[in-house]
């Protein structure tokens, strides 16, 4: 079982390396990445696909770097995979022959379905969970589509349009608006009616460029790209008019500098399918087809997908800081009981937020560990960056918050009024943090116990089997949700 896997992806508009480290069966994390602006279709779709020999050897001196890195980081493994540039090009065996003499580097090249279909993995075990959706890869020489039903993706497809060609063939040579509509349109006809999705899945630069752009047009409270959705009526004539935009105009709209010469290309595929699509929401998604090629390797044996109930985000953390996985098992056990006893006081039916308060429980520990010299910030932004995988923003945020604050009552509302706009009812929000609190008091001193609970009005009696001193000490230090009472004893 290779430890570490470098991932090496030859776009048109780029080269990409990433590094995961894998820690456990099906954990993993992200721990290098590399980009180069290397654009090795540069030029190409003016002269039939041709690659030129300055973009090669570009390419060529990007790859003997990357395999420095992986070399260094001690990779186990390497896999390389060719997109549409590549594909597309008739001398592409120059290209690939070279690299394989003297880097030793094998390069996979993948057709556009499968190109959609590695989007698609990456898409369907790294966001929260979506019913049906189609996923929209947008990148310099191809578009691919892939839609996704029920955990399943049906079908998937590859259009040869992206943001490089249609630079080259129309921006460039300042065709008008027509030429490009009726272009797009015979493209857009080889799209089956079953691609149709209320739910897209933005995968890509262009798509990530527009994503951000919109969260600071919000002022949307967090900085995390991966997992943003948006409803496509607040942002339709947004997306629209970017094609059109003075080049003064738009590098007004916060897009990063290294997406200004192709965001308007991008913007126009993107509007277009999104019409044709018939779509309502959007979802940026920063997993694209490199992760797509990890995932299909280390699930090779499970269809591509991780098994049922699995998280990668929480799980990789419990890998990572070696704590005793009994320990954050019995805080979870512990602060779920509390809830469900609980019940009939908090009246919180959406078991989501059960699910996020077990969680937070399980990786207290944790939590406790990055915040030992107090500064509970270290774990809320620690937090929010690596439960990207598979959590909504409102539930990470929440799950952060948790964390951030179940000890710290005085800080609660300020920083709810900061997160506001992803976060459930203010009511909601404190009883997750007494029963997480309470949960914690009882893990005071480290043991794993037999814990009850027994509800009577509003008094609630916890017994414990081991010391309560500790725990006795923590409780007196909350303040009591609904007048309730609590009561400790030792059995």
């Amino acid at each position: 079982m290779a430890k570490r896997t470098a991932i090496i992806d030859i776009g048109s508009n780029s080269l990409s390396l990433v590094i995961y480290e894998k820690s456990s069966r099906f954990a993993f994390h992200l721990i290098e990445k590399v980009r180069s602006r290397v654009r090795i279709g540069e030029g190409a779709y003016q002269k039939g696909g041709h690659l030129e020999d300055a973009a090669m050897e570009k390419a060529f001196g990007a790859l003997a770097d990357f395999l420095q890195v992986a070399k260094n980081v001690k990779c186990q493994k390497i896999l390389c995979v060719a997109t549409s540039a590549l594909r597309d090009a008739p001398n592409k065996k120059v290209f690939i022959d070279r690299v394989r003499r003297e880097l030793k580097l094998g390069i996979k090249i993948i057709d556009g379905k499968q190109e959609a279909h590695f989007g698609a993995v990456a898409a369907m075990n790294l966001l929260q969970p979506i019913k049906m959706f189609t996923t929209i890869d947008i990148g310099g020489g191809s578009t691919e589509l892939a839609k996704i039903e029920n955990g399943l993706i049906v079908d998937t497809l590859s259009l040869d349009v992206g943001t490089v060609r249609l630079k080259e063939l129309f921006f460039d040579k300042g065709a008008d608006k027509e030429a490009i509509r009726t272009y797009l349109k015979t493209v857009l006809a080889e799209v089956p009616e079953h691609f149709k999705s209320s739910y897209i899945v933005g995968i890509g630069g262009t798509i990530r460029a527009l994503s951000s752009a919109i969260m600071i047009k919000e002022q949307y409270p967090i900085n995390s790209l991966h997992g943003f959705d948006y409803r496509l009526k607040d942002y339709k004539s947004f997306i629209k008019e970017i094609p059109f935009l003075e080049k003064k105009a738009l590098k007004k709209l916060d897009f990063p500098s290294n997406r200004l010469d192709t965001i308007q290309e991008g913007s126009t595929i993107f509007y277009a399918l999104l019409k044709f699509l018939d779509a309502k929401y959007v979802i940026s998604s920063k997993a694209g087809v490199r992760e797509g090629v990890y995932l299909s390797d280390i699930l090779r044996n499970s269809n591509s997908k991780f098994p049922h109930n699995f998280n990668v985000s929480i799980k990789s953390l419990t890998d990572r800081f070696s704590l005793n996985e009994k320990n954050c098992a019995f805080v979870q056990r512990t602060a779920l009981q509390l809830f469900d006893t609980l019940l009939p006081l908090h009246h919180i039916k959406d078991s989501s937020y059960r699910e996020v308060l077990g969680y937070a429980a399980k990786l207290s520990p944790i939590s406790k560990r990055i915040n030992i010299y107090s500064n509970s910030d270290n774990s809320f932004y620690f937090f929010l960056e690596n439960l990207n995988f598979t959590f909504s923003h409102e539930k990470k945020l929440l799950l952060a918050l948790l964390l951030k604050l179940s000890q710290k009552e005085k800080q609660r509302h300020r920083e709810y009024k900061k997160y506001a706009m992803l976060l459930p009812d203010t009511v909601l929000v404190e009883w997750l943090y007494f029963i997480l609190s309470v949960a914690e008091c009882i893990n005071s001193n480290r043991s794993i116990q037999n814990v009850g609970f027994s509800l009577k009005e509003r008094y609630l009696t916890i017994t414990l089997t081991s010391g309560t001193h500790l725990c006795q000490e923590c409780l007196e230090k909350l303040r009591s949700m609904h007048a309730l009472h609590i009561k400790l004893e030792n059995v």
